[in-house]
């Protein structure tokens, strides 16, 4: 199975200027895949597949290690991986405190895990605090989404609190991916 650990980030005033903002890349004609703002989360660690033992080995690991993480996060500026000449992820990013408490609670993480044998490598010190709002599918139209990118590259989006960390399970279909809690470290 498809894992990953995340916040989910469901506050509604957000998800409103998300959607704003997906309309606009809407609106350029670009060949991209917009993500569902219903279900908007914030990935701390992508595992990719996993065995059933991983997973519980996961949680065994990080339990007691998580659970009393909360931070505010504001959301804020709009860009693009891996640049913006060859775009294929747009992302709303995050202020710089909450970035520097986000890639703590990743280095933790990540030594948390360190001995799980067959789990997918992570590189901790390449950790990007960001929020997926879409994939980019090719390079049409893509003056006109670089110009998008640029206008709102400095638009704050809001502060949102992420509390609770969770193990997910992610199903593809040709509809859009489906999530499934796992497990969430109270």
């Amino acid at each position: 199975m498809r894992t990953f650990l995340a916040y989910d980030v469901d506050d509604p005033e957000l998800r409103s200027k998300v959607e704003a903002l997906q309309s606009e890349l809407r609106s350029t004609k670009c060949d991209i895949k917009l993500v569902d703002p219903t279900i908007l989360h914030f990935t701390m660690r992508f595992f990719g597949e996993t065995t059933q033992e991983q997973v519980e080995r996961v949680i065994t690991s990080l339990k007691g290690n998580v659970e009393n993480f909360a931070i505010d996060v504001e959301f804020k500026g709009v860009g693009a991986f891996p640049n913006e000449r060859r775009i294929s992820v747009i992302w709303i990013g995050t202020d710089s405190n909450a970035g520097i408490k986000l890639r703590e609670q990743s280095k933790l993480i990540n030594s948390k895990l360190l001995g799980i044998e067959g789990l997918q490598s992570d590189e901790p010190e390449r950790f990007s605090p960001h929020l997926t709002i879409a994939r980019v599918r090719s390079a049409k139209n893509k003056q006109a989404l670089v110009s998008v990118i640029e206008s709102n590259r400095d638009k704050k989006f809001g502060v949102v609190q992420l509390g609770k960390l969770k193990l997910k399970m992610s199903e593809l279909f040709p509809s859009g991916p489906k999530y499934t809690d796992l497990y969430v470290f109270e």
